[in-house]
């Protein structure tokens, strides 16, 4: 994902190949990252509100962080701005890029099987 993105000029109207094209980019971000959810609950301690704290306080460019987790600048952009919410499997994913671990409420299977033989 060493693409570069820029600003496309258009001096001519678009094609039916480059509105496809759009939308189908469209499509994977919010697949990716579905809408936020703009009620009025507390987000301050979901999982979304601690990625995006970690990843500020990151020394490491967003781009980067992007680029290791296999997203694009933009989704995650839109993801840091509050404008997208995040799919556990991209929480996964970027929580490696940034090098931490999530915490997860259910019990480890290993665990159980080590308590298990224990009794």
């Amino acid at each position: 994902m060493n693409r570069k993105l820029e600003r496309i000029f258009r001096d001519r109207s678009v094609t039916t190949a480059e509105v496809a094209h759009d939308e189908e980019v469209r499509r994977a971000v919010q697949a990716e990252f579905p809408p936020a959810n703009t009620s009025h609950e507390a987000r301050t301690d979901s999982l979304g509100e601690a990625l995006r704290k970690a990843i500020r306080d990151s020394t490491q460019p967003v781009a980067d962080i992007a680029e290791k987790a296999h997203l694009s600048t933009l989704a995650l952009s839109k993801f840091l701005a509050g404008e997208r919410d995040i799919h556990l499997e991209t929480a996964d994913r970027l929580a490696e890029a940034l090098g931490i671990k999530l915490a997860t409420n259910r019990p480890n299977i290993s665990d159980l099987k080590q308590a298990l033989d224990a009794v």
